[in-house]
């Protein structure tokens, strides 16, 4: 994974062709992040809130992962 830019609020990198961002949402029924994965052909791997219950940017990012099968 190539980190592009981090802070508090937000993720961005790339992992084996394709761009993840998460941003640090306001809190919406229980979900703390959204996450968008897009491989290198604008097609979307993942889009959406991370589930219920993920507290840490490290969860989403593995989510992320897991959620786009990269």
């Amino acid at each position: 994974m190539r980190i592009i830019s981090k802070d508090r609020r937000h993720f961005r990198a790339t992992h084996k062709g394709a761009e993840i961002l998460i941003e640090r949402d306001k809190q919406i029924e229980g979900r703390h992040f959204y996450i968008t994965v897009t491989w290198k052909d604008g097609g979307k791997l993942y889009d959406g809130f991370a589930p219920e219950g993920m507290t840490t940017m490290k969860e989403a990012k593995r989510e992320a992962i897991r959620g786009a099968c990269l």
